[in-house]
């Protein structure tokens, strides 16, 4: 699965928060720092998507 680059709209936030998800996550300290970084930056990417989702559906419901 490859990991496209996050949207502008709170890239910064979404990776501290994708960072904070993974330091709760014990397994996934274990992992190299490349590999650990490409998890966070998926991470951010469900974060960032879900944001959009929301936005897309308040959107509709407005318009409705």
């Amino acid at each position: 699965m490859p990991i496209r680059p996050l949207p502008p709209l709170g890239i910064y936030g979404d990776l501290e928060r994708a960072r904070d998800i993974m330091r709760a996550w014990q397994p996934l300290d274990q992992l190299p720092p490349d590999t650990a970084e490409i998890v966070a930056k998926a991470i951010a990417e469900g974060i960032a998507r879900g944001r959009q989702h929301g936005l897309e559906m308040g959107q509709c419901h407005r318009a409705a």
